[in-house]
């Protein structure tokens, strides 16, 4: 009786969840940071292209012979410019 009672309660929110949205197809001309940082040497800070609010930053960098993509925020109220290369109370132009 109990194991049927633990079972049920399991399977319920499993049954209840709706379904996966479906994935967007990649095409050519998507950006990626992963891809933005392959053509980075050694270590460096770029813009999130994928981001329109410009809260976010990609910080490149390599380990041992490839190159990592890192996604990082602004701290609260503050934008990622991309001139300056770090994020400051100035919304550039461009950011919604």
């Amino acid at each position: 009786m109990w194991t049927s009672l633990i079972v049920s309660l399991l399977l319920v929110p499993c049954l209840l969840a709706g379904a996966a949205p479906a994935l967007k197809d990649l095409d050519a001309g998507t950006w990626s940071a992963e891809e933005a940082c392959q053509n980075v040497d050694k270590s460096a800070i770029i813009a999130n292209q994928n981001d329109s609010t410009c809260a976010t930053f990609v910080y490149c960098y390599k380990v041992d012979d490839s190159t990592r993509a890192l996604i990082k925020s602004c701290k609260s109220g503050q934008f990622f410019d991309a001139d300056l290369e770090f994020c400051s109370v100035s919304k550039p132009a461009g950011c919604v």
